[in-house]
C-alpha cells in the first residue's frame, strides 16, 4: 500500500463535534456529544479506516462530512477550503460532485421500482452530466466495477446483495469524485462476496488515486484495504496509525479489548474474561481523565495514542 504524506490532506477535519439535542427545556436533559473534537486527514490515493463499536460515532462522522448532518463546531476541508464557511446552508453541488458516499445497505440504496441503467443515468443527469451517450457511459461504469453491460436492463430486486454493492459504487463512480465515505460497505454482504468489494475499493485507489474514509467494526477489513487505522470511542478518535503497526501494537486499552476480541485460531481458545474486564477498567479510567493528549507511539509509522497526561 502507498500511504500519501508528502503531499497537502485532500480531505481535513478539525476540531468536528455534533451534539444531538435531548428531551426537556431546550433539548438540554439528555443531550448526547456523538462527536467530540475529532481532526483527521486523509491524502489522494490513500485509504483511512474508521473503526469501533456500534454507537462509537463512525457513522455520525462520515454522515457529518458528507453534509448529511449539520455539525455544532468544527471544520470540514476540502483542499484547504472550509465548506461549513463556505457553504453554510448545504452543500454545493460541486461539492457533492467531489465527495461521494457509498452506504451500508445496498438493497435500500437502491430505488427497487427502476431498471439499474434508469438508477445510473438518473445520476448523470443530478450532477448536470447528462452530455453525450449516457447509455454507453452507464454500460462502461458497471464494467468497470466487475458487472457485464446486461445488468443496466435489471432490477435491483434481481441482483445479489454484492452485484447491488457494486452498482452502487458505479454511481459514485459516475461523477469522478476525489473522496468516497464507505460506510460499511459490506457489513451486510456475505463473506464470500466481500472480499470482492474490499478488492474493488482497493482498486479505485490504486488506479485512480481516489482518498477513501472506510467506516468499519471489522479490524480484520480494515488491516486488508486501509493505508492508516484510526480507532474511535465515544465520539473521539484514540489511536492512529499505520494498519499493520498499530494493530501489532495496540496501545489504547479500548484498541486493545477490539483485537483481543478478533477470533484468532493461533490462541486456542476464547478472551480470557479476566482480562477484558481490566481493560475495560483502564479504559474508564483513561476516558475519564482530567486532561487527554496525544502520546507518539512509533512517529515512523505515525502512530499515536490519546492518553491521560502524565503527572510532573
Amino acid at each position: 500500500m502507498s500511504v500519501v504524506t508528502e503531499h497537502e490532506p485532500v480531505l481535513r477535519v478539525r476540531g468536528l463535534s455534533k451534539r444531538f439535542p435531548g428531551a426537556g427545556l431546550f433539548g438540554r436533559r439528555g443531550a448526547v456529544d456523538a462527536l467530540s473534537d475529532v481532526d483527521l486527514s486523509i491524502g489522494r490515493g490513500e485509504i483511512v479506516a474508521l473503526v469501533g463499536e456500534s454507537g462509537s460515532g463512525k457513522s455520525t462522522l462520515a454522515r457529518c462530512v458528507a453534509r448529511l448532518e449539520q455539525p455544532t463546531a468544527g471544520t470540514v476541508e476540502l483542499d484547504g477550503v472550509d465548506v461549513l464557511r463556505s457553504e453554510r446552508r448545504s452543500a454545493s453541488r460541486a461539492y457533492r460532485n467531489r465527495v461521494q458516499m457509498v452506504f451500508q445497505d445496498p438493497f435500500g440504496s437502491l430505488n427497487p421500482a427502476h431498471r439499474v441503467g434508469a438508477v445510473l443515468e438518473r445520476t448523470f443527469q443530478l450532477h448536470g452530466m447528462g452530455q453525450g451517450d449516457v447509455h454507453e457511459r452507464c454500460a462502461e461504469l458497471v464494467e468497470s466495477v466487475g458487472l457485464d453491460r446486461q445488468v443496466l436492463s435489471a432490477f435491483p430486486h434481481e441482483l445479489s446483495g454484492g452485484q447491488r454493492q457494486r452498482i452502487a459504487i458505479a454511481r459514485v463512480l459516475a461523477v469522478e469524485p476525489d473522496v468516497i465515505l464507505a460506510d460499511e460497505p459490506t457489513s451486510m454482504l456475505d463473506v464470500s462476496v466481500r472480499i470482492g468489494v474490499l478488492n474493488l475499493l482497493a482498486g479505485l485507489r490504486d488506479e485512480r488515486g481516489i482518498a477513501m474514509l472506510y467506516v468499519t467494526h471489522d479490524l480484520a477489513s480494515a488491516r486488508y484495504l486501509a493505508d492508516r487505522i484510526l480507532v474511535m470511542h465515544r465520539g473521539r478518535i484514540v489511536e492512529g496509525g499505520e494498519s499493520t503497526t498499530l494493530l501489532a501494537n495496540p496501545s489504547h486499552p479500548y484498541t486493545r479489548l477490539l483485537v483481543g476480541a478478533v477470533p484468532d485460531p493461533n490462541r486456542g481458545s476464547a478472551p480470557d474474561v479476566g482480562v477484558r474486564a481490566r481493560l475495560r477498567e483502564e479504559i474508564a479510567a483513561w476516558t475519564s481523565a482530567p486532561a487527554l493528549s496525544r502520546r507518539i507511539v512509533d512517529a515512523d509509522n505515525d502512530h499515536w495514542v490519546l492518553a491521560p497526561e502524565e503527572n510532573e
